[in-house]
Formats: structure tokens, C-alpha cells, sequence
């Protein structure tokens, strides 16, 4: 008996000893979710390098975006957390226009007396797989709220059926790999198999030189309508849906879940299939239907494509050919319709199907999660309902006014839900609906810096035939501060917030004082702990007018830290409003912080006269003089003074 104990636990003894000695090691790593701000006490972020826990070959990973929390979190504070791909985080111009900071814009702008924090876990080439592992880490922030927009990276996102990055195995088994994963004995498995595997293939899973990381992702290219493949990732995203919804309504934490949108008629289908049927069939026939278009003789071009199609009723080229003559027509509804067709008949899958629309609405019912139309809202500001290049930069991810509907729905789904009722924030619809069209300032730079993105992703397969590669960026405004700087933002060779500083410190020098505003907004959004801005944007309002809003970035900065600059303004707004006894503090510890400040020693002497304590008010006088022997207000103050 105790022979077979023994022979039971070695094997388990053995595994512990190596587990440890790879811990001691140092061996592999597993980023958690969340990590502090280095040098901001009180503030918490997501970690940049969390996306190493789910790709095994890829050089450059995904990068999370930069966000935050407060810690500890006041009661005023409502906190969010947004989940997703590549379309949550911003892409191409991250920050401003991704999802988190425009709904946390709308709720801030309409709601000023609280806090709003929305934390993006959100990266590029994450699938539903991601959105699960992630789910429990992000409970424990004790979230008001999540917010998911994901489902187009399901076929080739991290772990996906399609993707070079994924398993064979069922979603039970891969979801049980991702809980062991943090063990460095699987960790050191996962890279023995990975080593085996290149002994037989080159690069197994992995990246070439010069390849985006959409082209990396990408494993089976051809994934048919209906195919055993497309199943299985329509199962997959069902499996691991019906996972996340159920544990957030077991937590307690209400979901806003957005419906899928992508380009459907300014992005033609990137791989056709012709199931049985000889090639040519539908190629002749398209080639004839877009003659007699080109022509006005749409009719006929219908009649030729549709028999096309009666032969090749898989072939996604035929159908986009069809949805342009309808719409040449008139047909708007049959338009989209084969749009839709079209797009879910496109063999290389970077666009969800609609049956991932149709497992949303099922899963939010199922588990009391909320639906946001996000393709509804989309189409609405769509010409004749037509999502394509107005909303699309390319197959997927919004153009500026795109992101801007696509985070106002979000805003509008919490809105309409009354979100954060039950702790005094009040609603009315009206105001919503003002609050939505107000814009989300997205500083030049960032969207310079975008559009060089766009232009290296577009630029490469599968936009354009393999092999093909970005020789050169087209400069936007070549010669000027914001070209340039934009351009080594692009290519990470300057931080974000030094950008945004440098092209905010040249408008203010020249005058330009709505750039400036802009920049430090960006600023302030983006790093609202980093202390300056919030006193420098105060003054900007000072000069232009806007006391309140001035005194209120001077009181936010107060918050950050100990600022004298701050404490001056802040005491010279409350003694213009005659609040004299509530300016002498701020006034009082702006000098003793930096006794040179002589507008504050000036302010501070004036209010000890108006509040008849002259010998104080004698003293910061003279101490004015002793510094600047011409302050002639300060010695008209002096010689005001009764002795």
C-alpha cells in the first residue's frame, strides 16, 4: 500500500521540484492584468506586455492600451472596464478615439460632479479566448460595468481555429491550457513542442521580417460559409461568450455588449470561393455584369450576375457584384442584404459573420446582458444605410466620426439603462442626445500618426498581393511641427505624451490657443495624474475667460500635487469672486512653496487689507519691494496702508 502511495506522489513530488526550480531559475513569465503606475502612487494600469500570456511566435506583440485607475476609488467614481480587439482599442489612432475615452468623455462632459474611469484591457489579434482569461482579474477590480465589443478576431485572433497562433483542440481544453499556463512547467512544454516543431517546419506559427501582424495571424486562409471550420468558430465564440456572460452576471457586473460592424460596401471580398463549380464561371460573368454597369444597363448586369450566382452561390465576388447593381438600382434593402451576403461568403475571415450577431443577441438574453446596436448605429450615419468608406477606414476599423458613433451607442446603451441611477447620477434623455454630438478632440497628431498606419497595413497583403510591402510612408504635412512629430510617433520614436507636449508648448508660444487647449485635453485624458497640465490648461481658460472652468482644473490639480502655481490661481479666482476669507489659505501656502511668486505675495497682501489685517498686508508689500524695487502697484498698496 505504501509502495503504491509513493509510486502516486513522485511523479507529483518531481513536478513540484521542477516548478520551483524554474520559478528560482526565472524561467517564462506570466504578466497578470494589472500593475501599478511606476511613480504615481494611487494609480493602477493595465500591463503592456499582458498579450505574452496568449501568442507563442510572434515578434511584436500587441500592445494594451496605457489607462488607469484610482486606488483606492472615492465613492463619486464609477468604474468601467472595455473588452475587445483591435476596434475597442482605437486602431490606428488609440487613445482619444478608442471606445474607453470617448464614452468616458460623454459621461464626464454630462456628468462633472463625478468620476468616470473606463480601463481598456482591449488589444489587437485577441479573441474571445483573451475576453475569458481576462474576465476574473478584471471582477476583482469591481468593475460598475463592462463594456465588450469584440467577435471579428474569432477565426485568426490569438488561439483561434484559423489562426497561426492556435490549437486543434476543442475550447474546454484550450480554456484549461490558459489556467495552466501560468505554471513554468507548462510553460517549458509549451516551448519543447514549439522547438520540435521547427525541426519540420520553418518558423512554425511564427512571423517574417516586414510582416504586419495581420498577415502573421492568419493560418487556414480559406474558411468557406459553413465549412466544419466555420462552425467550430462559431462555436467557439458561442462557448466562450456563454462562459464570460455567465460569470459577469454571477459577479454581479452589468455588461453592454455591441453588436458587429465592418465595411461591407467600400471593402470588396478578399478570397472567393467556388465550392464544386469551374472558376471561370462566376470570373466571366462578373467581368460581363460590371461592363453593363459601367454602361447603365444595370438590369441586364442583374440578370447576368444572378446566374452567376445560381451556379457559384458560394462565390463572394459574385454577391458584391450583385449588392453594387442593386444599389445602382435603387434596392437599398436588397443592397445591404447582398453587402451581408457578400461578406460572409468572404473565404478569409477578418470580418465576423452575421451568425456572430446572431449568438450576441442569444447570449445577452440568455445571461441579462445589454445589447448596443453599434452596427444599427452605424448604418443610421451611413449613406442610404451603407456602412462603407465614410464609417471604414479599410474592412473594419472606423474612421474618426465612425469611432465617435461607435463610443456615442455605447454611451447611449448607459444611458438609456439609466446607468449609475442608483447612486444619484441623474438622466434625462434629452440631455443624451445633446451629449452624444458633442465631439471627442483627437489632436492632428494622432491622426496623422493613424493614417501612417493605415497606409502600412493597407499596403501589405492581403489589400495587396503577397509579397508586398511598404517601401515609403506618403508624409502628411511634410515640413511642418505636427508632420514630423507625427511621423516619429509612427514609428516609436517618441512618446505620446512628449508629442502632444511639444506641439502644445509651440501653440501656446505662438498664440494659438485653441491647439493648445486641445493637446492639453489630450493630455489630461490620457495621463490624468501626471501634475502640470490641469494648471496649465487653467490658465489657458483664465485667458480666455472661462473662470469656472479654470478654477476647476486649478482645484484638480490640487489633487494631484501640492502645486504653488495652482494655489495661486485657484486663491486669485476666489478673491475676484470676493471669497476673500476662503483665498488667504491658498494664497498663504502658494508663498510659502515658492516665496518668489510675487503676483502671489500681491494677491495675498491685498486680501489681508481688504480683510483690515494691515500689518500682514505691510509686510507681503515690502517683501514685493525688496524683490522689485519698480512694483509700483505694490508701493501704491504700501502707502494705502493707515499706520
Amino acid at each position: 500500500m505504501a509502495f503504491s502511495v509513493s509510486a502516486l506522489l513522485l511523479p507529483l513530488l518531481l513536478l513540484v521540484i521542477l516548478e520551483g526550480g524554474l520559478r528560482l531559475a526565472r524561467f517564462g513569465a506570466y504578466p497578470p492584468l494589472i500593475e501599478p503606475v511606476e511613480g504615481y502612487p494611487g494609480y493602477v494600469q493595465p500591463r503592456e506586455d499582458v498579450s505574452a500570456r496568449y501568442f507563442n511566435s510572434i515578434r511584436n506583440l500587441p500592445n494594451i492600451p496605457f489607462d488607469w485607475f484610482s486606488e483606492p476609488r472615492s465613492d463619486s467614481t464609477f468604474r468601467l472596464v472595455l473588452q475587445g480587439g483591435s476596434t475597442a482599442a482605437g486602431w490606428p489612432y488609440y487613445f482619444a478615439a478608442d471606445l474607453a475615452d470617448v464614452v468616458e468623455t460623454h459621461l464626464q462632459r454630462m456628468h462633472p460632479d463625478f468620476r468616470f474611469e473606463v480601463m481598456n484591457t482591449s488589444m489587437a489579434a485577441v479573441n474571445s479566448y483573451t475576453l475569458l482569461d481576462l474576465s476574473e482579474e478584471i471582477i476583482a477590480l469591481r468593475p460598475d460595468a463592462v463594456l465588450i465589443y469584440a467577435g471579428h478576431n474569432e477565426y485568426y485572433g490569438a488561439l483561434g481555429v484559423g489562426s497561426s497562433q492556435g490549437f486543434a483542440l476543442s475550447p474546454a481544453i484550450i480554456n484549461l491550457y490558459l489556467k495552466l499556463r501560468p505554471l513554468r512547467t507548462v510553460q517549458l512544454l509549451q516551448r519543447a513542442i514549439s522547438g520540435v516543431m521547427g525541426w519540420f517546419v520553418a518558423d512554425p506559427g511564427g512571423s517574417q521580417p516586414g510582416n504586419t501582424l495581420m498577415q502573421d495571424m492568419v493560418g487556414e486562409q480559406r474558411i468557406p460559409l459553413g465549412s466544419p471550420l466555420y462552425e467550430k468558430g462559431l462555436e467557439q465564440f458561442r462557448f466562450n461568450m456563454d462562459q464570460l456572460l455567465a460569470r459577469y452576471a454571477e459577479a454581479g457586473v452589468p455588461v453592454y455588449i455591441g453588436t458587429l460592424a465592418s465595411n461591407l460596401r467600400d471593402q470588396t471580398p478578399f478570397l472567393s470561393g467556388m465550392g464544386d463549380h469551374h472558376a471561370a464561371v462566376p470570373d466571366k460573368a462578373i467581368r460581363r455584369a460590371g461592363t453593363l454597369l459601367s454602361r447603365g444597363q444595370a438590369d441586364s448586369a442583374l440578370v447576368v450576375i444572378d446566374g452567376a450566382i445560381d451556379q457559384a452561390p458560394l462565390h463572394a465576388g459574385a454577391r458584391f457584384v450583385r449588392a453594387r447593381t442593386l444599389e445602382s438600382l435603387g434596392r437599398m434593402k436588397e443592397a445591404r442584404e447582398a453587402y451581408t451576403a457578400a461578406k460572409d461568403r468572404d473565404e478569409l475571415r477578418f470580418r465576423a459573420p452575421e451568425a456572430m450577431n446572431d449568438i450576441i443577441r442569444d447570449l445577452a438574453e440568455t445571461h441579462g446582458a445589454r445589447v448596443v446596436d453599434t452596427r444599427q448605429a452605424m448604418e443610421k450615419a451611413s449613406p442610404n444605410g451603407l456602412i462603407g468608406k465614410d464609417m471604414m477606414l479599410e474592412h473594419l476599423h472606423p474612421t474618426v466620426p465612425g469611432y465617435r458613433i461607435l463610443g456615442g451607442a455605447f454611451f447611449m446603451g448607459l444611458a438609456g439603462d439609466r446607468f449609475g441611477q442608483e447612486r444619484g447620477v441623474s438622466w434625462t434623455w434629452d440631455q443624451a442626445l445633446s451629449e452624444r454630438r458633442l465631439p471627442t478632440p483627437i489632436p492632428a497628431v494622432d491622426s496623422l500618426s493613424g493614417a501612417y498606419r493605415v497606409q502600412q497595413l493597407t499596403a501589405s497583403w492581403p489589400f495587396k498581393p503577397i509579397g508586398s510591402r511598404l517601401t515609403r510612408i506618403d508624409t502628411l504635412m511634410p515640413g511642418t511641427l505636427t508632420g514630423d512629430v507625427a511621423l516619429r510617433l509612427f514609428r516609436d520614436d517618441i512618446q505620446r505624451i512628449e508629442a502632444l507636449d511639444a506641439i502644445r508648448t509651440a501653440a501656446t508660444q505662438s498664440g494659438d490657443l485653441e491647439t493648445a487647449q486641445t493637446y492639453l485635453e489630450a493630455i489630461i485624458q490620457s495621463f490624468p495624474m501626471v501634475p502640470g497640465p490641469h494648471i496649465a490648461l487653467a490658465k489657458l481658460n483664465m485667458q480666455l475667460g472661462r473662470l469656472e472652468e479654470a478654477e476647476r482644473l486649478a482645484r484638480e490639480e490640487l489633487t494631484i500635487s501640492d502645486h504653488a502655481e495652482a494655489l495661486q490661481v485657484l486663491g486669485t479666482l476666489l478673491l475676484n469672486r470676493r471669497q476673500i476669507d476662503a483665498a488667504i489659505p491658498y494664497l498663504e501656502r502658494a508663498v510659502a512653496l515658492n516665496s518668489t511668486d510675487l503676483r502671489a505675495r500681491f494677491n495675498l497682501a491685498g486680501a489681508y487689507a481688504l480683510r483690515q489685517r494691515f500689518d500682514e498686508a505691510r509686510h507681503e508689500a515690502e517683501e514685493i519691494l525688496r524683490s522689485n524695487p519698480q512694483a509700483e502697484d505694490a508701493r501704491r498698496l504700501l502707502a494705502s496702508l493707515p499706520e
